[in-house]
């Protein structure tokens, strides 16, 4: 069936794309409050999602309210240009790219409510999954969809893709579990399900909708052959096409339209808030990864455990099938040790869970899951309830679509699907797609999926540059369409949404009956095509082998990307300039422009936008790689081209620095301490206001002066001393006392900058750990000429490597003298420092200062006053270290209870980025006045620097660890 087409789909594709774009951003301004892109480096940077698709927006918009939305609708409508709303941008199959208007979902949708009694809770469209069930895990309750992408992904996706999930099955998805959804249709017209006067408002506004649906679900209930085939289709998962399931489930046209949204990818509306029915997250789990000799095994095993497709909170609630060559790419984790000796080279695994709600029906649940694996052959059987091993194997399976896809060769994208067959012929299906994958030529491709619920996921890489590649990939989609939707009456898109991926496929899953009617339901929302045109209904046959992206190598650091995503939450700059998976798509079409010599002009607006967008604003933190599956550290990427881009001037300048250490470090704490002094003579905001016109004249190379930021306390002195005989200078304290020795090396920046003013009368820093390793019985060591010394990671992140090894190498190396070969322990208090200074060879294993106050000083003390509650920040290099726990636990006996800073990842001062680029830091810290609880007069950070920018942007004195917990055990 052809769709009609529209004046605004005729208009939208005329040439001049570009200049609409413009004239759609010239009308939004002033109407909306996010940013508003037209350039070459942000359009591109927003050009992708997590799947094989690239579509250059014409204009990317921020949007952060009803009225905003509504704005955009009315600007995009009169210049012609589709809307494609964007939340994670984790989509798998297209939906979150286009060449129109992108309108990207910003902070003002961030709503979080949690129900009296946690039964229900509400959520704004840009709160991630994991965030709402961290909300709700107090409860013991969670939302029903669980995707492997739930750090990542979005409530918004979520609701439009009805994601499922490893343990969500068909029961609990959002079209099952959703009590209300608010949302804005292409008329501007707002729709709130959950209140009545709405709903009565809308009967009135838009009855004649309401009828067509009416007649829609009569016709369908009239064709017996139609709503037998609607009710099969959703026994299993499926997000082929429009929820044609509503028209059979709900007789009210208003419930009908409801949940006609969900699922519908953006294409008949706007959700702009949902009200989820949560269900129990039982507290007592057991986990197992179990091997089995082959395929079919397993799949039987897999029969028995669906319980026909019942879906149970108590026992199995989860089985995720791996098979041999998917395990492969990942058994050289440390999880998967055990299972090795297991495997053949035939024999997949399932990843189990067995959940209840107390601990003896847990071990019913466990022996009945025992026996049924026995039954059908498996060759091991360890199912653990301990934690730390469930997380780590859920970690390895979440992981999946990025590890498996790092597995593939460089350059290649990586291509995923999803499909489900009934459950009960799952052995069979199993073998018959993996004989498909490799008929095809992709014996490289890994399956595994939601097994419960029939579900399989696969992976492979292919290179679209290559001439055959896509028709290659066409033919495989095409027989793939065959196998499942007419041999096994299954799903083609099983939780990932229709996309452009399986556009062309649906009416061959549907037939032309359902097909058509998914037309007029199109036609109903949206007479204009609107929204998101060719997602989910296309009539190009062809179209999900058009505009694939191309992967070309550009830095052996992050050539492994997939762009899925995953690393977007953890990044300061996130929302403000570029995320890790935009510098690397942009670095990979600066190379790829450069390769070809296509577009000049372009190559040279990206390369100059890159420098900002790319580089300043990138602190470089690497908390990228802890949320990455391979763990790609674009922020190595980023200092390796600022390395490259620094001239011989440059260069000459950083020796000079790195050879007069002690000279800057003076200048850099006088003039912090010049800055104390003129506050007290000058206002504070004065003070500002000046150096605010110095930055503005010298166009930033002027650093910044903050009233949280204050001079430190310089080297603490030594004392008494003796002359080592293996060195010359950095005299080392003699021992008096034949106590425990411990030498301590006080980092430059609790040198150099102090903890803001309190009303406990706190020690800074320096002073506060001699306080408390003296007070532990510890005789403390502090090296002597100590003015300049530096880990060298200043000189690391600001792209001069080999000055960061000079420095921070003689630096370890005078450590591991003092440390009389590392027979003492050494001590920093700067998280950055000592992760730095653990990567240089040495003696001298260096703690941080959470590590041994927590191990070797706590269990030392008495404990004499608490505050109420005390703010916790974990910074980047303390996250990298692993050592929240350590800096918790500290906190935690200072205090009655901690409130952890959820809200911030990497906090963006990054060093001196505080000073020259603050708006990176203002941005990473936006929303930390949330965190704050009631009642809280202190936070606590182990890098001085990060403690100065919380104290300013949180409006909160925040201080080092030491300097607490030296108050605490006065």
């Amino acid at each position: 069936m052809q769709a009609p087409t529209s004046s605004l789909q005729a208009r939208a594709q005329t040439p001049d794309r570009l200049a609409a774009g413009e004239r759609v951003a010239a009308r939004l301004k002033g109407q909306v409050r996010g940013a508003i892109h037209t350039d070459p480096l942000m359009t591109y940077a927003w050009s992708g999602d997590a799947s094989s698709y690239r579509l250059i927006p014409a204009v990317v918009v921020f949007i952060n309210s009803e009225d905003e939305v509504r704005a955009v609708f009315q600007a995009a409508r009169a210049e012609g240009l589709p809307v494609t709303f964007r939340a994670a941008g984790t989509s798998l199959s297209g939906q979150a790219v286009t060449d129109g208007v992108l309108a990207v979902l910003g902070d003002g949708w961030r709503k979080l409510v949690v129900h009296p009694g946690a039964d229900q809770v509400t959520l704004g469209p840009a709160v991630i999954v994991a965030e709402a069930n961290r909300a709700l895990k107090p409860f013991d309750r969670k939302i029903g969809p669980d995707p492997a992408s739930q750090a990542t992904c979005k409530i918004g996706g979520v609701v439009n893709n009805n994601s499922s999930g490893m343990c969500c099955g068909v029961a609990q998805n959002t079209y099952h579990t959703m009590a209300r959804l608010r949302i804005v249709l292409p008329d501007g017209t707002m729709l709130d399900s959950g209140d009545e006067a709405s709903r009565d408002a809308f009967r009135r506004s838009h009855g004649a909708m309401l009828e067509e649906l009416h007649r829609l679900h009569h016709e369908i209930a009239d064709d017996a052959e139609l709503t037998a085939l609607i009710r099969h289709k959703y026994k299993i998962k499926n997000t082929v096409g429009y929820s044609l399931n509503a028209l059979v489930d709900y007789h009210d046209p208003l419930d009908i339209l409801i949940h006609l949204m969900v699922g519908s990818e953006g294409t008949l509306g706007f959700v702009s808030e949902v009200t989820y029915n949560t269900v129990p997250e039982h507290p007592f789990k057991a986990t197992g990864l179990i091997p089995f000799p082959d395929p079919q095994s397993a799949g039987r095993a897999i029969i028995e455990m669906a319980n026909g497709g019942l879906q149970v909170t108590t026992g199995i609630t989860a089985a995720e099938y791996i098979e041999r060559r998917a395990l492969a790419t990942v058994e050289h984790l440390a999880p998967m040790a055990p299972l090795l000796p297991w495997l053949t080279p035939d024999s997949p695994a399932v990843l189990i869970d067995v959940t209840a709600p107390d601990e003896a029906t847990l071990l019913a649940e466990i022996a009945k899951a025992e026996a049924l694996l026995a039954r059908h052959g498996a060759t091991h059987i360890d199912l653990s309830q301990d934690a730390h091993r469930s997380h780590a194997l859920w970690d390895i399976r979440k992981g999946f679509f990025t590890s498996a896809g790092a597995a593939r060769p460089k350059g290649t994208i990586m291509l995923t699907e999803d499909v489900a067959a009934p459950i009960e012929r799952l052995a069979d299906f199993v073998v018959d797609l993996r004989e498909m994958l490799d008929h095809h030529g992709y014996q490289d491709a890994v399956i595994f999926g939601h097994a419960l619920a029939g579900n399989l996921h696969f992976q492979m890489g292919d290179d679209f540059s290559k001439a055959g590649a896509a028709e290659k990939f066409d033919l495989f989609n095409r027989e793939l369409s065959t196998l499942v939707s007419l041999r096994y009456g299954g799903s083609l898109k099983a939780e990932h949404g229709t996309g452009r991926a399986i556009a062309p496929f649906v009416e061959t899953e549907w037939g032309a009956k359902a097909y058509a009617i998914m037309h007029r339901i199109k036609g109903l929302f949206d007479p204009e095509r609107l929204l998101n045109p060719g997602v989910l209904l296309n009539d190009d046959k062809h179209i999900h082998v058009k505009n694939l992206k191309l992967m070309p190598l550009s830095d052996a650091t992050v050539d492994l990307c997939i762009e899925c995503g995953f690393c977007e939450p953890a990044c300061p700059s996130h929302h403000m300039t570029l995320t890790p998976r935009q510098r690397i798509a942009v670095t990979r079409e600066r190379e790829r422009l450069r390769a070809t010599g296509e577009d000049p002009a372009r190559l040279a607006r990206l390369d100059a936008d890159f420098q900002y967008a790319g580089m300043d604003t990138c602190a470089a933190c690497n908390l990228c790689s802890l949320r990455c599956p391979v763990g790609i550290e674009t922020g190595t990427m980023i200092m390796g081209e600022r390395a490259r881009r620094r001239g011989p001037v440059a260069h000459k300048v950083a020796r000079v620095a790195a050879d007069h250490r002690g000279a800057v470090e003076t200048m850099m704490r006088g003039g912090v301490a010049l800055a104390d002094a003129a506050r007290v003579v000058i206002p504070a905001p004065a003070v500002e206001v000046i150096t605010e016109t110095a930055r503005r004249l010298t166009n930033k190379r002027v650093p910044r002066v903050s009233r949280a930021l204050h001079h430190g306390p310089g080297a603490p002195r030594a004392r008494e001393t003796r002359q080592d005989p293996r060195r010359t200078g950095f005299p080392v304290p003699i021992a008096q006392t034949g106590r425990q020795q411990v030498v301590y090396f006080p980092a430059c920046p609790s040198r150099m900058f102090g903890a803001p003013k309190t009303r406990h009368g706190l020690l800074d820093t320096p002073a506060a750990m001699i306080a408390l390793l003296e007070r532990a019985g510890y005789d403390v060591i502090v090296p002597e000429h100590l003015n300049g010394q530096c880990c060298g990671q200043p000189f690391q992140s600001k792209g001069f490597p080999e000055e960061a090894d000079r420095v921070g190498g003689a630096l370890k190396s005078a450590l591991s003298t003092h440390s009389d070969a590392g027979r003492l322990p050494v001590v920093t208090d700067a998280s950055t420092c000592a992760k730095h200074l653990k990567e240089f060879p040495g003696d001298a294993p260096v703690a941080d200062s959470a590590q041994f106050l927590v191990e070797k000083v706590l269990p030392r003390l008495t404990i004499t006053q608490k505050l109420p509650v005390v703010a916790v920040h974990h910074n980047c290099s303390a996250q990298r270290l692993a050592e929240q726990p350590m800096t918790e636990a500290v906190a935690a006996a200072c205090a009655e209870r901690i409130a952890v800073l959820t809200s911030i990842t990497c906090c963006g001062y990054a060093g001196d980025k505080g000073l020259f680029i603050p708006e990176l830091n203002a941005h990473a810290t936006r929303r930390v006045g949330m965190d704050i609880p009631e009642g809280c007069e202190l936070g606590v950070s182990t890098v001085s620097t990060c403690a100065s920018g919380l104290t300013e942007r949180a409006e909160l004195p925040f201080v080092g660890l030491a300097s607490l917990l030296e108050w605490a055990s006065r």
